[in-house]
């Protein structure tokens, strides 16, 4: 009779792949509804739409799964890399969740007629970077995964060397839209299709 442990690894290795695409997928749709300005907020928080904020919010969970296969087939190769991509990505998913939240609470916040320079104010103050800088840490985390990945997917041959070039290049094209607030909407979705083309590419060429 079979092992019920060794069931229930094959299953959740077989549902893995397609469970790794869900959080990009989500954050893509995301990004798209705030370039087209759909439900864009007024004032200072014009880089937030109320209805990303939703869609993110239900994807981020799933960041976990894409994570854990990525460092999963990177350690096929390079088993001491696919561990620190699989933890520096959990630890990462810590801080798009909370600026997932972030977008809905703004929403709600907005909604109920609190000024968006405010909001935004104490998200950027002085004191929220002291408060949070244990979170803010984890936003390291998040950008490095990508990055490390990125090389060892290169280096290591797991995968074609656009796959691992999509995850590198996703960093600078997060930092601009997002970071510098520099032609939002189309540096913001770009960060995400790089992400999801990079995943689905490892999903589907990954250690042939």
């Amino acid at each position: 009779m079979e092992n019920q442990n060794d069931k229930w690894v094959r299953t959740f290795k077989k549902r893995l792949p397609m469970l790794a695409l869900v959080g990009p997928f989500f954050f893509f749709i995301a990004s798209l509804v705030r370039a087209f300005g759909i439900g864009t907020l007024p004032g200072e928080l014009y880089w937030v739409s109320s209805y990303e904020g939703l869609i993110m919010t239900i994807g981020v969970p799933f960041f976990v799964a894409t994570f854990i296969f990525m460092g999963q087939r990177i350690a096929e190769r390079s088993p001491n890399t696919g561990i620190v991509v699989t933890v520096l990505g959990v630890l990462g998913v810590a801080f798009i969740t909370f600026i997932s939240s972030f977008r809905a609470l703004a929403a709600g916040f907005v909604a109920l007629g609190m000024d968006p320079k405010m909001i935004n104010d104490g998200l950027e103050s002085e004191a929220s970077m002291i408060w949070l800088s244990g979170l803010f840490l984890y936003n390291f985390c998040f950008f490095s995964i990508w990055i490390i990945a990125g090389v060892a997917i290169m280096r290591k041959k797991i995968a074609p060397w656009w796959v691992g070039l999509a995850f590198i290049l996703s960093i600078p094209s997060l930092i601009t839209g997002q970071a510098l607030y520099y032609n939002l909407e189309t540096f913001w979705p770009l960060a995400n299709a790089l992400w999801l083309l990079g995943v689905w590419g490892l999903v589907r060429f990954g250690n042939k």
